[in-house]
């Protein structure tokens, strides 16, 4: 049957098959090939994000980057006292 789409042929580990099968199991997916579309569908977003804060943050002044980064331990170590209290 002809179609737009592209195929690839993807020769995988026996390691990295059965980390794709567990994959398969937690998510639902019905395939193989499905989990890895599903999957590199997920890392190209990922990437494309990646870029775009990459982009944003190089844009920011150091200094102000280093006030984001010391509010953002303040939080984080305001949170671990916080699960050590409970």
């Amino acid at each position: 049957m002809p179609s737009t789409n592209k195929r690839i042929n993807l020769t995988v580990p026996p390691e990295i098959y059965e980390r794709i099968k567990k994959y398969m199991v937690e998510n639902g997916e019905l395939s193989d090939a499905g989990a890895c579309l599903h999957m590199i569908v997920k890392q190209l977003n990922a990437y494309d994000l990646s870029k775009t804060l990459n982009q944003a943050f190089s844009q920011i002044p150091l200094e102000q980057m280093n006030v984001f980064s010391m509010e953002g331990n303040a939080i984080i170590k305001k949170a671990i006292e916080e699960n050590k209290e409970k």
